[in-house]
């Protein structure tokens, strides 16, 4: 059969992977099952369009034609997937509403013609895709970290923030009205998301009250708190699987860790050699067309997929898989984002880098890589503590976040200052506290920057208590 450039190792590859397989629905998808579970590797392409780190991903629903991203360069940019990795110069949209900070989560409608934008700047900016325009602006009392949109109402929404609150709110009100507010604590909350299959529930990542469970019919007190004797935990991400019955959750300094929805003990934790993340905030999610993969990004800079075993009794509870399915190399520092395209097996990742990475099971044009990881990686050297205090130095300015220069160019500075952050945490410079001063002073840090050589210091000098 002849090789169609660009769709992989035959046009039938090709034809499943770019378009819809009329008829027999199945067919694609256990073609496309059997095609990663033989994988070793996937290809990759970078998609070059922020001036910052990228702290924000989502797809689209119903079939993820396109990808919504957001970072330190405060803005909201459209992707449409296929031009993006098939046309050369192919750029994203930028929407209009433009944060004044950070931005650090995003959430589509399920019609895809809105979306929601929440960050450093304390407010949710809900965008028209097509026009681009700002239809809303939700105020808070501090920076929004996670949000979600309701399976059952497209105006219903909830945030979760560093205040401590888990807010529902309703885009039909006034633009001032009062939410409705589901959970009040004294530590962050990290990460908010509807139970796909029943609405009424909401999970919760805490940053020092773990993983718990919600009723919106019953706000302030939770149903479950998950963790056992542990629920007391640093928690920085939560994801249901597709039909509710699942939680995925990523921990600080713990590996992912699985949970069936109405048992408080974790069914299989999930750790691989190289694995950590300590240094900055990350998400996880499910993969696979049965979410019967996680994935997670790690400070090594790989991006970690592991199996879910298919029997969950197998080995007790809280079992500990140890060993990845996949490993994916080519990041250049640490990943902290990542989703998958359950329709095109398409994942995306990001970080501390400006570019997202797509990878996938089928060659996309100009790809890099190969299926079975026989594509050695070109490695870089991590920056030493001094070669990061150098290059600030010699700067004359701190890591501010002025993007006047537009530039998709990699920053050697934020490269070296994360690294730092590596370093420290693997030479074992740090204390065993799990503070909120270690999660706020790597927020801050990274969210607002510093404006001198010197805030570099102090801001690092409180970094290596916090630790």
């Amino acid at each position: 059969m002849k090789e169609v450039k660009g769709c992989g190792m035959r046009s039938s590859v090709g034809f499943l992977s770019q378009r819809r397989l009329f008829g027999d629905p199945l067919l694609k998808e256990e073609f496309q099952r059997l095609r990663l579970a033989g994988c070793t590797s996937l290809y990759k392409k970078d998609m070059l369009g922020h001036f910052g780190c990228v702290n924000a991903i989502e797809f689209s629903n119903n079939g993820g034609d396109y990808l919504v991203s957001g970072g330190d360069d405060r803005r909201v940019l459209l992707w449409n997937m296929e031009k993006a990795l098939h046309a050369r110069s192919a750029k994203p949209l930028k929407l209009k509403g433009e944060h004044l900070s950070n931005i650090f989560c995003l959430a589509f409608d399920s019609t895809n013609k809105r979306v929601f934008s929440g960050g450093n700047d304390e407010q949710v900016i809900l965008h028209d895709v097509e026009r681009g325009e700002t239809l809303n602006v939700f105020l808070h009392d501090d920076a929004v970290y996670g949000l979600s949109v309701s399976p059952l109402n497209d105006n219903v929404f909830a945030s979760s923030s560093d205040d401590g609150r888990v807010l529902i709110w309703d885009t039909r009100e006034p633009p001032h009205g009062e939410p409705f507010c589901l959970a009040n604590y004294p530590s962050a909350f990290h990460s908010v998301m509807f139970n796909p299959a029943e609405p009424r529930l909401l999970a919760t990542a805490n940053s020092k009250e773990g993983v718990g469970l919600w009723d919106i019919r019953k706000p302030r007190t939770s149903l479950l708190r998950y963790g056992g004797s542990m629920s007391l935990q640093s928690a920085m991400s939560v994801r249901f699987n597709s039909t509710g019955t699942q939680l995925l959750a990523l921990r600080r300094r713990l590996p992912p860790v699985l949970y069936e929805l109405h048992s408080r003990l974790p069914s299989f934790q999930f750790d691989n050699q190289g694995y950590f993340n300590s240094c900055t905030m990350k998400s996880c999610c499910f993969a696979g067309d049965k979410d019967q993969y996680i994935l997670s990004g790690s400070d090594d800079f790989n991006l970690y997929m592991w199996r879910i075993p298919k029997d969950p009794e197998a080995g007790g509870p809280g079992r500990v898989v140890n060993g990845a399915f996949m490993v994916l190399k080519g990041h250049r520092s640490i990943v902290n984002q990542v989703r998958f395209n359950p329709s095109t097996y398409m994942i995306c990742s990001s970080g501390v880098e400006k570019v997202i990475k797509a990878w996938s099971p089928y060659r996309q044009p100009e790809s890099l890589g190969d299926l079975e990881g026989r594509v050695e990686e070109k490695s870089r050297s991590l920056y030493t503590h001094e070669e990061y205090i150098s290059l600030v130095l010699n700067s004359g300015s701190g890591l501010s976040h002025d993007y006047v220069s537009q530039s998709t160019q990699e920053d050697p500075r934020m490269m070296a200052f994360f690294d730092s952050l590596v370093r420290r945490e693997i030479e074992g410079w740090s204390s065993d506290s799990d503070s909120d001063l270690s999660e706020g002073a790597i927020l801050q840090l990274h969210a607002r920057g510093r404006r001198s050589a010197r805030a570099i210091r102090e801001i690092t000098g409180i970094m290596d208590g916090a630790f």
